[in-house]
């Protein structure tokens, strides 16, 4: 090989799993590109049906992720590391439901009570 040619290096493939959003479709679209990542996006959405995966068998090298299953997938001690990249963020109060049947409820009736909360 002559001195004035390089070869380049090999692009390391990233397993990646993400929602579909306005900041993320350019990644995901090829618009955003570098030559020494190639991304291999898991076509699955919505993406939360992702995480159960995750956590269990780390199907992805990268994971868009609920900070509330990561805290549970670290409390059963699974190796993940969290990185400060938020995809998405909303309030989560429009979120919770309770049985009617049991007559009415309100945030004063809470404290002192147990609260589960449920993925999708």
């Amino acid at each position: 090989m002559e001195a004035s040619q390089t070869v380049a290096p090999q692009a390391v493939a990233l397993r990646v799993a993400l929602g579909d959003y306005p900041h993320t479709l350019p990644l995901k679209q090829g618009k955003l590109a570098s030559p020494q990542l190639r991304f291999q996006f898991s076509p699955v959405q919505p993406v939360f049906k992702d995480f159960g995966p995750m956590v269990r068998e780390q199907p992805f090298d990268v994971s868009e992720l609920a900070v509330y299953t990561y805290l549970q997938a670290k409390a059963y001690g699974k190796p993940l590391v969290l990185l400060p990249l938020v995809m998405m963020g909303r309030f989560q109060h429009n979120c919770m439901f309770y049985n009617s049947e049991r007559g009415r409820l309100t945030p004063a009736d809470l404290p002192g009570r147990r609260v589960g909360v449920r993925s999708h």
